[in-house]
């Protein structure tokens, strides 16, 4: 006798799932807004009509995704915090860790980000995000007697402000998680530098022509710099088809 196909049972999304589904629904379609506050744990656990496990879980969940935060014993319900970088920058330090990705697709990669960043604050810049751009190269200036690492946060920092400066806030979001994640990435493919005080001078002249052409609102020279800059660091270091397709993008814009 034929034995009947079994039918796999159909899945169910787990409770603290659903949870986390709603609460991340509310929050993207505006019903909960940066600083309001959940229900606290007893009223969620009858709204959802689960147990307090699957409510903890949920806000754990929310927690370590950087939507909400909360005290332990504090009566009140978590609070909805305003988006962040972190969750993207573990999201594409993973994806550049267990993937396939190269030298060369991470380049691509921030060549991309950082020229759309440079270019749109060429053009949407005010007078005090240059007072800030200025700050931020002072500072560069000031760490190069502090530490490799001083002047790299300052380096960051000059990148922030750019991002700010762009208007784009999806652009700074992801320009602040690449930044930090694939530069971490990138520097731990190279060799440190053998002449540090040489490399930060070259990186501080970069950042003042780039200062200069966010000054004079020339977006195309900004644009470009950001990529003519990445693939001067790190060109050497990749194989020869990537290095000449890189140098088509560096070059691209180039003004002669």
């Amino acid at each position: 006798m034929p034995q009947t196909p079994q039918v796999p049972a159909a899945t169910k999304t787990r409770a603290f799932e659903a949870i986390v589904s709603r609460i991340e629904n509310q929050v993207l379609n505006g019903e909960l807004k940066i600083g309001d506050r959940l229900p606290g744990e007893r009223e969620l656990v009858t709204q959802f009509e689960v147990s307090r496990s699957s409510v903890r879980e949920a806000m754990r969940v929310l927690e370590s995704n950087g939507i909400i935060a909360s005290r332990p014993g504090d009566p009140r319900g978590a609070v909805v915090l305003s988006p962040t970088s972190a969750p993207l920058r573990k999201m594409i330090s993973r994806l550049a860790t267990t993937s396939a990705s190269s030298l060369a697709d991470l380049l691509i990669y921030r060549m991309t980000m950082e020229s759309s960043a440079n270019s749109l604050a060429a053009t949407r810049r005010s007078e005090a995000d240059l007072l800030k751009l200025e700050k931020a190269m002072a500072r560069m200036r000031a760490a190069r007697s502090q530490s490799q690492s001083a002047f790299s946060q300052a380096d960051l920092d000059f990148h922030d402000v750019i991002a700010q400066a762009s208007g784009h806030a999806l652009l700074q979001i992801t320009g602040e998680a690449v930044r930090h994640s694939i530069e971490q990435l990138i520097t731990s493919s190279i060799e440190q530098s053998a002449d540090d005080e040489a490399l930060m001078q070259r990186t501080l002249d970069h950042h003042h022509e780039v200062f200069l052409a966010i000054q004079n609102q020339d977006a195309h020279l900004a644009e470009h710099l950001a990529r003519s800059s990445l693939f001067e660091y790190y060109g050497h270091l990749l194989n020869e088809d990537d290095r000449n397709a890189l140098a088509a993008l560096a070059s691209f814009g180039q003004t002669t």
